[in-house]
Parts: C-alpha cells; structure tokens; sequence
C-alpha cells in the first residue's frame, strides 16, 4: 500500500493492528487539510505524526479520535469502520496541548471525570480506588486534594495523563502536549512519557513539530507534507535513508548541493554539481542519469583537516559544544555548510580558529542522492 500503511492483521514490526487510515481525505471547504492517508498502527506502538504547521498531522489525528469524520475512506479501530462513531464511544482518548483540565476541580476530581460520567454509573469507592492507582501511575500519589491552579506545569501535564489513561484506552493521542513546558522540563517529561507507555503497553500517538522530541520517543515517525504522508519509518530509518530533501532537511541537520546525475553505476552514483563540481554518492532507486537532484551530507559525516586533498574552505564560525564542536564552513561557490567534529578527532587534528584555511571530506557512502522536492 502507498505512503507506507500497512492494512491487514499485523503491522510491520509483527503487532496486532490497533488503528487503521485507508485512503482518508479531509476537506474543509475548499482546504484539503488530509488527502489519501494510509497507515496501521500497531498495538503498544509509539507513532509520531511530525511536520511543520498545517501539514495536516492534527486533522489525521482528529480524525482517529472521532472530533472530525473523514470527507473519504475510512477509520478503524480494532478492524472496525468508525467513521460515524462519536469520540465518547470510541475506545480512545486525547491529552491536548494546553491539557484541557477543569481549574474548579481537585486533582482528584479532574482525574476521575470520565469515569463520573459511564453509564450505569461506578461506585464512588470504585472510582477513588481508580483515581489513585492512576495517580500512583504518574508519580501524583498525595496530590488528590490540590487545584489545578496549584500545580507546576509538568504536574498538569501528568494529571492530563492521569485522567487520560483511568479509562484504560487501546489508544492514547497526544497533541503536542510538551509544546508548553520549558526545554529542561520537555526532556524530563519525553523519558517519562516513554517509561508510561511501556509501562502500561498502551498504543501512544503523539503529535510534534519537534524532531528531537519524534526522533527520541517514537517506534515509527510518519512524516507529513501538504496533507500527505510522504515517508514513514523508525528514527533511524527515517535519519539513515531519506527519501527526499524535504525528509532529509525534516529529521535532523543536513547539508545540501543542487546538482543533475551525469552517471550512475553499481551502488553509487555521479553527480555534477552546479557549480562545476562531480561528487559521487548513494542514489534513490528511483533516481536516473539526467534527473536534477540534491546531494545530502549530515554535518557529522563530515572530517575537516589542516592539510588535505578535499573541499577548500574557510572557518567562518566555531561553537564548542563540549563532546563535538560546530563549525560553519564557507566554499567559493558551494557557500556556507556545517561541519561537527567529535572531539576526540579535534584533539588529533588540532584545533580550528575563525578564518583559517581547512579542507573538508566525506566518504562516497555518506553523499545522499536525492529528490530535490
């Protein structure tokens, strides 16, 4: 199936599918806001939807929710059509960005929410007894008296966990629910997040701009364009082998020379850069002699030396990052790049100072060949 889905029994990684798009559109008006998504999910998988604003990652997961319906093809959880079911009827729930907590309710109170409102209701005892094993989840044990107003803001994003997680869904969304914490704070609460799912095995869908925050929590990242998938793999896949410059510049940092295949044999390839330049490097499958193309080099795949036959350039600026140091390099017509060197390298090569004369190099293998798009 296109775009990476996967529809049958199983997911990629051999688990049971939990949720599934087949061919989903979303129209608002004259906005395609999702056009043809496919993809299964599997059970106890972390997925990441990651694109920038308005690639559509929001509305695919609206649409698995049940607070959009799809304008064509289907949702599916658990191998059954719900484009009509409502979100309160579907075994899912969603922790939302600003968390979406009640200021007036207790701790206790937020959290047990959803559980007030099943029908025929729950013993009140039952309900505690549940309330606090979810506190006792999400490290909150005591805090069921506190208002909301009295918490710290990662203490709000677990008690919107905590609330989340009580109706025991098969699956959890989350939208972009670290955007408001600070960077210290994020980090703390992504180890967290992961430590929970595997806790619990529940399947984890989480909505990012954020690479970082995709690349170090996810199984598989499905990468959005324009309302379209346009690849979808592990983080290592995705940093590894990426099908397009758009990806490629998406997940991680990278280094890019516009240029047109001259000559392709074996695994590696030619290209004639624009600016006169031949590199070789590894192509796409799908990539032929003539095609205008990009070659992607990541800035750690890069060596920079004193004397040596490579790239010439100039040290424009140096920051020393402690284990690696980044320098941004500048070439006559290739113009300014990024270069990171272990330290470890810097130490045998010796150091590099703001206008000094260096050559740069990089193995055949680490030159990507990509579409330009």
């Amino acid at each position: 199936m296109e775009n990476g889905g996967y529809v049958g029994g199983t997911n990629p990684a051999g688990k049971k599918v939990i949720a599934e798009l087949r061919g989903v559109s979303k129209r608002f008006g004259d906005v395609l806001a999702a056009s043809e998504l496919n993809l299964s999910i599997g059970e106890g998988e972390f997925l990441s939807f990651l694109g920038p604003s308005g690639c559509g990652k929001t509305t695919a997961l609206r649409m698995l929710a049940g607070f959009e319906a799809p304008s064509e093809g289907d949702v599916l959880l658990d191998g059954e059509v719900v484009n009509t079911l409502d979100a309160h009827h579907r075994p899912v729930n969603m922790v939302f960005q600003q968390y979406a907590l009640f200021p007036h309710m207790t701790v206790a109170q937020n959290i047990g929410y959803g559980l007030r409102q099943r029908r025929p209701r729950l013993p009140r005892a039952q309900i505690a007894e549940k309330v606090g094993k979810a506190l006792d989840v999400v490290q909150l044990g005591g805090f069921e008296s506190r208002r909301i107003w009295e918490m710290s803001g990662g203490q709000q994003q677990r008690v919107a966990l905590a609330r989340a997680i009580i109706n025991e869904p098969k699956l959890l969304l989350l939208d972009e629910p670290m955007a408001a914490l600070d960077r210290k704070l994020r980090k703390e609460m992504q180890i967290e997040l992961q430590d929970l799912q595997r806790q619990l095995g529940i399947t984890f869908v989480l909505v990012t701009h954020d690479q970082e925050e995709a690349l170090s929590m996810s199984d598989r990242i499905c990468i959005m364009r324009d309302g379209r998938i346009v690849q979808i793999g592990s983080p290592q896949q995705l940093y590894d082998r990426p099908n397009s410059r758009y990806v490629a510049d998406f997940v991680g940092t990278s280094n890019f020379f516009d240029g047109k295949i001259s000559d392709r044999s074996g695994e590696l390839a030619t290209v004639a850069l624009d600016n006169g330049m031949s590199v070789q490097g590894k192509p796409g499958a799908d990539l032929s002699v003539g095609q205008e193309v990009c070659i992607s080099v990541r800035p750690e795949q890069m060596k920079l030396h004193h004397r040596h036959a490579g790239v010439d350039v100039e040290v424009h600026n140096r920051i020393f990052l402690g284990e690696h140091t980044e320098y941004l390099v500048s070439h006559e017509t290739l113009g300014d790049f990024l270069v990171l060197s272990p330290r470890q390298s810097e130490l045998a090569e010796g150091p590099f100072n703001v206008g000094d004369k260096a050559t740069v190099t990089w193995e055949p293998s680490a030159a990507l060949i990509l579409d330009r798009n």
